[in-house]
């Protein structure tokens, strides 16, 4: 039987994230993780919120924070494993 796991990995936004996020560091160090864990990454794509109360939040900490931070979109990470 095939066990199935998705792990949503999110990023920095605002200013701070334009300079401190690396996606490629993030989903190295999360796939690797769950590798060494026996899993198996089947599927990664793009995640960005479509619920428009959390859009809000966004945009009012964006604001509230000079345009420095928020949490921002980024990926979702499918990973399967043999479960026996």
């Amino acid at each position: 039987m095939v066990r199935n796991k998705i792990v949503r990995i999110t990023l920095m936004g605002g200013l701070l994230g334009l300079l401190l996020t690396n996606p490629r560091r993030a989903l190295e160090a999360c796939v690797e993780q769950h590798n060494n864990e026996g899993w198996r990454s089947t599927d990664i794509i793009p995640h960005s919120e479509r619920n428009l109360l959390i859009t809000i939040v966004q945009i009012v900490l964006l604001i509230g924070t000079l345009g420095l931070w928020t949490f921002g979109a980024g990926y979702l990470v499918m990973f399967e494993k043999e479960d026996r």
